[in-house]
């Protein structure tokens, strides 16, 4: 928000400098074409080109710089500029011909303003609208693209430092691991001793998931076949807590050859886990239907389940894993990715496209 307003106002005083001063350090009377400041034209004329120029600066900074360099894009651009030229130049020269005649100056054709001061004294100037505007408009497109250049080292340092807190987080988490895989196993001899079948596929379930997501996972990309298989065993371990024979609604779709495709682990299980902590009430009531779809480069994953607006979690704990999957998407599938999230009375919804 504060660069929202900080910039343009640098921008107009800026410009205010570059248009002003020069005629207030003159010491004999400027010319402008018609314009001067012995009746004050000329700073009426000055004050369009001011703000015309800083939006200008403001729009190619912002629109004219392009994400991918192939020719829809190009021409996007250069459609863009094209327009913003014709359309600032037919602005400043209205505003001339307005002006000329409300200080009742002879109009003369072709007599029009022109965009910097070049001699201290009196000159008419030789720099039109037209060009000017273009000057203009290609330094905005630098000034953007030096703006870019210093967020994409300030995004750098900031994700430098989230992963560095991370990697503490996480190896904190591995906190003797072997140990609680012993520890596993060690109950799963016991249940086996005592004919527990349900604790014993439990406990293997649990060690699987475990396993995963301290060792497999611990690598950039992993097969889709794998991380439907963790989700299987995390839904599996979920569903223990209902009632056998009536347990919640929780459908699984896949379509595609998923293991063609390789992906970044645990980016699907942030959505899973939102739906069975928001979706199912303690009753085992509600519903959650999971679909993936592996096309021929990208991946479709969509997950639907019940709302329960007294399930919603608190403003101090609510969506750390949906943020942070919006980080991970952002710095591994950089404009290649779709992630939208809508909720409604009834549903909370998700879908994501990944082009792999």
């Amino acid at each position: 928000m504060k660069r929202k307003i900080i910039e343009p106002l640098a921008l107009i005083i800026l410009f205010g400098g570059i248009y002003i001063v020069p005629i207030q350090t003159a010491k004999l009377p400027v010319f402008f074409g018609q314009f001067n400041n012995l009746d004050g034209s000329i700073y009426a004329v000055r004050f369009m080109d001011i703000l015309v120029s800083a939006a200008l600066i403001i729009f190619a900074s912002r629109f004219l710089i392009p994400k991918h360099l192939d020719r829809a894009s190009i021409l996007k651009i250069g459609l863009y500029f094209g327009t913003a030229l014709m359309m600032s130049s037919l602005i400043e020269y209205g505003w001339d011909a307005l002006t000329l005649r409300a200080f009742n100056l002879p109009i003369e054709p072709g007599e029009v303003s022109d965009k910097m001061l070049m001699y201290g004294r009196r000159e008419t100037l030789n720099l039109t609208i037209l060009s000017g505007n273009i000057t203009i408009l290609v330094a905005g497109i630098f000034y953007g693209l030096a703006s870019e250049r210093s967020s994409q080292i300030r995004r750098q340092e900031k994700l430098e430092l989230e992963n560095l807190e991370a990697e503490v987080k996480y190896l904190r988490s591995q906190l003797n691991p072997h140990f609680l895989f012993n520890s596993l196993n060690n109950i799963y001899a016991i249940t086996q001793r005592n004919d527990d079948q349900e604790g014993s596929d439990a406990l293997l379930r649990l060690s699987g998931l475990m396993r995963y997501m301290l060792y497999e996972s611990a690598v950039d990309r992993i097969g889709l076949h794998q991380e439907m298989e963790h989700l299987k065993n995390f839904m599996d371990l979920m569903l223990l807590k209902y009632k056998h024979d009536d347990p919640p609604k929780v459908d699984v779709e896949i379509e595609g050859e998923i293991d063609r495709f390789r992906i970044a682990p645990l980016i699907l299980l942030p959505f899973v886990e939102n739906a069975f902590k928001h979706g199912i009430d303690n009753h085992g009531r509600g519903f959650i239907k999971i679909n993936l779809l592996a096309g021929t480069n990208s991946m479709e994953f969509s997950i639907r389940n019940s709302h329960f607006p007294d399930r919603i979690a608190s403003p101090d704990h609510k969506g750390i894993g949906l943020e942070n999957v919006k980080r991970r998407l952002e710095h591994l599938y950089p404009e290649k990715h779709t992630l939208e999230i809508s909720l409604t009375e009834e549903e909370y919804q998700v879908f994501m496209r990944i082009k792999l």
